[in-house]
Protein backbone atom coordinates (compact mmCIF):
# COMPACT_ATOMS: atom_id res chain seq x y z
CA UNK A 1 0.00 0.00 0.00
CA UNK A 2 1.34 3.30 -0.97
CA UNK A 3 2.05 5.77 1.77
CA UNK A 4 0.63 9.62 0.69
CA UNK A 5 2.76 13.02 1.78
CA UNK A 6 -1.21 13.48 3.38
CA UNK A 7 -0.60 10.51 6.13
CA UNK A 8 2.38 12.65 6.86
CA UNK A 9 5.36 10.75 5.42
CA UNK A 10 7.49 11.82 2.13
CA UNK A 11 9.57 9.58 -0.27
CA UNK A 12 13.08 10.07 0.60
CA UNK A 13 13.85 11.26 -2.72
CA UNK A 14 11.41 13.85 -2.41
CA UNK A 15 12.38 14.63 0.72
CA UNK A 16 15.65 15.44 -0.35
CA UNK A 17 15.15 17.42 -3.39
CA UNK A 18 13.04 19.51 -0.62
CA UNK A 19 16.08 19.94 1.23
CA UNK A 20 18.17 20.95 -1.40
CA UNK A 21 15.72 23.51 -2.67
CA UNK A 22 15.39 24.78 1.00
CA UNK A 23 19.60 25.31 1.04
CA UNK A 24 19.78 26.79 -2.59
CA UNK A 25 17.02 29.46 -1.11
CA UNK A 26 19.39 30.05 1.52
CA UNK A 27 22.43 30.11 -0.40
CA UNK A 28 20.41 33.28 -2.41
CA UNK A 29 19.66 34.93 0.39
CA UNK A 30 23.49 35.22 1.82
CA UNK A 31 24.20 35.99 -1.57
CA UNK A 32 21.51 38.86 -1.64
CA UNK A 33 22.70 40.35 1.41
CA UNK A 34 26.43 40.26 0.78
CA UNK A 35 25.20 42.08 -2.58
CA UNK A 36 23.63 44.87 -0.44
CA UNK A 37 26.78 45.30 1.50
CA UNK A 38 28.47 45.68 -1.58
CA UNK A 39 25.74 48.48 -2.98
CA UNK A 40 25.97 50.83 -0.22
CA UNK A 41 26.44 53.82 -2.58
CA UNK A 42 23.35 52.46 -4.65
CA UNK A 43 20.14 54.76 -4.47
CA UNK A 44 18.58 54.52 -1.19
CA UNK A 45 15.30 53.23 -2.48
CA UNK A 46 16.83 50.60 -4.59
CA UNK A 47 18.48 48.96 -1.76
CA UNK A 48 15.51 49.35 0.33
CA UNK A 49 13.61 47.37 -1.78
CA UNK A 50 16.01 45.17 -1.97
CA UNK A 51 16.15 44.52 1.28
CA UNK A 52 12.37 43.80 1.41
CA UNK A 53 12.73 41.53 -1.13
CA UNK A 54 15.48 39.53 1.03
CA UNK A 55 13.35 39.65 4.32
CA UNK A 56 10.26 38.17 1.99
CA UNK A 57 12.89 35.72 1.06
CA UNK A 58 14.02 34.71 3.95
CA UNK A 59 10.87 34.04 5.52
CA UNK A 60 10.03 31.61 2.80
CA UNK A 61 13.01 29.60 3.21
CA UNK A 62 11.66 29.34 6.88
CA UNK A 63 8.71 28.86 6.29
CA UNK A 64 9.88 26.10 3.71
CA UNK A 65 11.51 24.25 6.13
CA UNK A 66 8.82 24.11 8.73
CA UNK A 67 6.89 22.21 6.16
CA UNK A 68 9.73 20.10 5.38
CA UNK A 69 10.30 18.97 9.11
CA UNK A 70 6.31 18.29 9.66
CA UNK A 71 6.47 16.07 6.10
CA UNK A 72 9.63 14.22 7.32
CA UNK A 73 8.79 10.57 9.19
CA UNK A 74 9.83 10.87 12.89
CA UNK A 75 12.88 8.95 13.89
CA UNK A 76 11.76 5.93 15.78
CA UNK A 77 13.96 5.96 19.40
CA UNK A 78 14.16 1.97 19.13
CA UNK A 79 16.68 2.82 16.15
CA UNK A 80 18.62 4.40 18.18
CA UNK A 81 21.80 2.24 19.53
CA UNK A 82 22.46 1.62 22.91
CA UNK A 83 25.16 3.48 24.80
CA UNK A 84 26.57 1.62 27.66
CA UNK A 85 28.01 3.87 30.34
CA UNK A 86 31.46 3.78 31.27
CA UNK A 87 31.34 0.14 29.37
CA UNK A 88 29.06 -1.35 31.62
CA UNK A 89 26.60 -3.39 30.63
CA UNK A 90 23.23 -2.66 31.19
CA UNK A 91 21.73 -6.34 30.87
CA UNK A 92 23.99 -7.92 33.02
CA UNK A 93 22.94 -8.18 36.30
CA UNK A 94 24.92 -6.13 39.24
CA UNK A 95 26.83 -7.46 42.54
CA UNK A 96 25.60 -7.04 45.24
CA UNK A 97 27.42 -4.86 47.42
CA UNK A 98 28.10 -5.58 51.18
CA UNK A 99 29.76 -3.25 53.75
CA UNK A 100 32.51 -5.31 55.57
CA UNK A 101 31.97 -6.79 58.65
CA UNK A 102 33.81 -4.54 61.69
CA UNK A 103 34.89 -6.76 63.73
CA UNK A 104 35.34 -9.76 61.08
CA UNK A 105 38.83 -11.68 60.86
CA UNK A 106 41.29 -8.45 60.52
CA UNK A 107 42.48 -9.69 64.42
CA UNK A 108 43.54 -13.22 63.22
CA UNK A 109 47.32 -12.11 62.43
CA UNK A 110 47.20 -10.68 66.05
CA UNK A 111 45.60 -14.19 67.28
CA UNK A 112 48.17 -15.93 65.90
CA UNK A 113 51.20 -13.78 66.55
CA UNK A 114 49.50 -14.07 70.82
CA UNK A 115 49.10 -17.90 70.03
CA UNK A 116 52.57 -18.23 69.33
CA UNK A 117 53.73 -16.62 72.88
CA UNK A 118 51.18 -17.93 74.38
CA UNK A 119 52.59 -21.30 73.85
CA UNK A 120 55.86 -21.20 74.96
CA UNK A 121 55.66 -18.88 78.18
CA UNK A 122 58.04 -21.64 80.04
CA UNK A 123 60.83 -20.44 77.55
CA UNK A 124 63.24 -18.21 79.45
CA UNK A 125 63.04 -14.14 78.83
CA UNK A 126 58.67 -14.71 77.99
CA UNK A 127 58.46 -11.53 80.31
CA UNK A 128 60.41 -9.14 77.69
CA UNK A 129 59.33 -10.75 74.54
CA UNK A 130 55.52 -10.19 76.01
CA UNK A 131 56.22 -6.75 76.39
CA UNK A 132 57.70 -6.55 73.58
CA UNK A 133 54.82 -7.92 71.78
CA UNK A 134 52.76 -5.45 73.82
CA UNK A 135 54.06 -2.37 72.29
CA UNK A 136 54.80 -3.77 69.01
CA UNK A 137 51.15 -3.82 68.98
CA UNK A 138 50.08 -1.12 70.40
CA UNK A 139 47.70 -3.13 72.99
CA UNK A 140 45.81 -1.43 76.05
CA UNK A 141 46.20 -3.52 79.22
CA UNK A 142 43.13 -3.68 81.45
CA UNK A 143 42.28 -4.97 85.03
CA UNK A 144 39.24 -6.69 85.90
CA UNK A 145 37.10 -4.48 88.45
CA UNK A 146 34.69 -7.09 89.33
CA UNK A 147 30.73 -7.08 88.35
CA UNK A 148 31.95 -7.17 84.35
CA UNK A 149 34.05 -3.68 85.16
CA UNK A 150 37.49 -3.24 83.05
CA UNK A 151 40.09 -0.45 83.98
CA UNK A 152 43.15 0.27 82.61
CA UNK A 153 46.59 -1.14 83.99
CA UNK A 154 50.08 -0.11 83.87
CA UNK A 155 52.13 -3.16 84.37
CA UNK A 156 52.09 -6.01 81.77
CA UNK A 157 52.95 -8.72 84.27
CA UNK A 158 49.59 -7.49 86.37
CA UNK A 159 47.26 -7.08 83.74
CA UNK A 160 43.97 -9.53 83.15
CA UNK A 161 43.73 -8.87 79.54
CA UNK A 162 45.47 -7.58 76.52
CA UNK A 163 43.26 -5.35 74.06
CA UNK A 164 44.07 -5.07 70.24
CA UNK A 165 42.60 -1.93 68.33
CA UNK A 166 40.37 -3.77 65.72
CA UNK A 167 41.26 -1.35 62.20
CA UNK A 168 38.48 1.12 60.66
CA UNK A 169 36.75 0.81 63.67
CA UNK A 170 36.08 3.64 66.32
CA UNK A 171 35.75 2.09 69.76
CA UNK A 172 36.44 -1.89 69.07
CA UNK A 173 38.81 -4.42 70.44
CA UNK A 174 40.01 -7.84 70.10
CA UNK A 175 41.11 -8.37 73.84
CA UNK A 176 43.10 -12.24 74.98
CA UNK A 177 44.24 -13.04 78.37
CA UNK A 178 47.36 -12.21 79.72
CA UNK A 179 49.53 -15.15 79.13
CA UNK A 180 51.77 -14.18 82.09
CA UNK A 181 49.23 -15.50 84.52
CA UNK A 182 48.42 -19.23 84.32
CA UNK A 183 44.76 -19.42 84.73
CA UNK A 184 43.27 -20.70 88.29
CA UNK A 185 39.80 -20.64 89.97
CA UNK A 186 40.54 -17.06 91.43
CA UNK A 187 41.30 -15.68 87.32
CA UNK A 188 38.34 -18.36 86.30
CA UNK A 189 35.71 -17.46 88.81
CA UNK A 190 36.74 -13.87 89.91
CA UNK A 191 39.04 -12.78 87.39
CA UNK A 192 36.48 -11.90 84.63
CA UNK A 193 37.86 -14.89 82.64
CA UNK A 194 34.51 -17.03 83.25
CA UNK A 195 32.15 -14.54 81.49
CA UNK A 196 34.38 -13.19 78.83
CA UNK A 197 35.64 -16.66 77.51
CA UNK A 198 33.81 -19.84 77.15
CA UNK A 199 36.59 -22.43 77.92
CA UNK A 200 37.02 -26.64 79.03
CA UNK A 201 38.13 -24.83 82.27
CA UNK A 202 37.05 -27.51 85.35
CA UNK A 203 39.34 -26.72 88.15
CA UNK A 204 42.99 -26.99 89.20
CA UNK A 205 45.75 -24.62 87.11
CA UNK A 206 46.17 -24.15 83.45
CA UNK A 207 49.78 -22.46 82.10
CA UNK A 208 48.87 -22.49 78.56
CA UNK A 209 46.30 -20.03 76.50
CA UNK A 210 44.98 -20.84 73.09
CA UNK A 211 42.39 -18.22 71.89
CA UNK A 212 40.11 -19.36 68.88
CA UNK A 213 38.14 -16.07 69.49
CA UNK A 214 39.21 -13.26 70.74
CA UNK A 215 36.09 -11.10 72.89
CA UNK A 216 35.24 -7.95 71.29
CA UNK A 217 34.84 -5.41 73.88
CA UNK A 218 33.74 -1.43 73.01
CA UNK A 219 35.94 1.19 74.54
CA UNK A 220 33.38 4.27 75.33
CA UNK A 221 34.78 7.85 76.42
CA UNK A 222 36.75 7.82 79.60
CA UNK A 223 37.98 4.61 79.02
CA UNK A 224 34.95 2.87 79.97
CA UNK A 225 35.22 -0.55 78.92
CA UNK A 226 32.10 -2.99 77.99
CA UNK A 227 31.67 -6.76 76.77
CA UNK A 228 30.00 -7.12 73.07
CA UNK A 229 31.06 -10.55 72.52
CA UNK A 230 32.29 -13.37 74.26
CA UNK A 231 35.36 -15.08 72.93
CA UNK A 232 36.68 -18.30 73.36
CA UNK A 233 39.90 -20.45 74.17
CA UNK A 234 41.37 -23.85 74.81
CA UNK A 235 43.32 -24.56 77.92
CA UNK A 236 45.91 -26.54 78.36
CA UNK A 237 47.41 -27.40 81.97
CA UNK A 238 51.66 -28.15 81.32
Amino acid sequence: MEETVSQGILSPIISDMMTFLSIFLSVIVMVAVAYLWSTKKQDGDDIDKLEAEVRKLSKEVKELEGKINELKPPKKVESLPKIEPFGINPDQPRPSITAPSPDGKSWSKFVENYNHIAASMAVPGQRKACEKFVDDNGLKMLMYGGMMTFMQAVDVEESNYWAWKIPETQNQYAVVPNPMKPCDDDIYSRGGLKETFASNYKNGTYKKYAVTLPAIFLCSAGENWHLKQPGTLNLERQ
